[in-house]
């Protein structure tokens, strides 16, 4: 467990939520702006980064998970995709902690968002981060082969953001910030795109 703050894990997450945020306006709002949707790329690497170092960092790993379920369960009404990314994320975390059991929940991941890509590329990410990253960077490209061609290929465009020595300094986001605002702002997104 590491609790010592981290700018450059801060940056990632601030990314991350802006990203995810651009993407979600181009996906309930400006579905012809394709620009949106390419920017918002970036969110998922940030997540999957902030997985690993949330499942590295946490004192209680049982709250930590129950949190991620809890918030995918929550958000099932609002998201796009019914089984959503808070359960790729949970199953791509609990194979870092119960690394013996890998191939099962590569299997479950099949059933959420992201399925397979999400949680290949969330362990090519790990392989950057924790053992080399010019290997991680080859396998996060040969990831991109399970979508093709398609939008997806710009998610590449945050690994020199998760190679980073350091992070910008900016405000310190709120410890369960993020859990509040994924469902918050998708619904506002909603209610503004039924009022149009």
């Amino acid at each position: 467990m590491d609790k010592t703050f981290s700018h450059k894990l801060n940056t990632i997450k601030w990314v991350g939520i802006l990203t995810m945020t651009i993407d979600h306006i181009g996906y309930f709002l400006l579905p012809n702006l394709l620009l949106l949707r390419i920017i918002g790329r970036i969110a998922f690497p940030c997540f999957l980064y902030s997985t690993i170092e949330g499942t590295r960092r946490t004192h209680y790993y049982g709250s930590y998970i129950f949190r991620l379920i809890l918030l995918g369960i929550l958000s099932m009404p609002i998201t796009p995709n019914t089984v959503n990314v808070l359960f790729l994320l949970a199953l791509f975390s609990l194979s870092l902690r119960f690394k013996k059991f890998t191939l099962v929940f590569a299997l479950l991941s099949v059933f959420a968002e992201y399925s397979i890509y999400g949680f290949l590329l969330g362990w090519s990410i790990y392989w950057l981060k924790e053992r080399s990253w010019l290997q991680g960077t080859g396998l996060a490209a040969l990831t991109q082969l399970l979508v093709g061609a398609s939008i997806q290929l710009f998610s590449l465009l945050s690994l020199p953001l998760l190679v980073m020595d350091k992070g910008l300094k900016l405000p310190k986001l709120p410890r369960y910030f993020f859990y509040v605002y994924y469902p918050l702002h998708q619904l506002v997104l909603i209610v503004i795109a039924a009022s149009l």
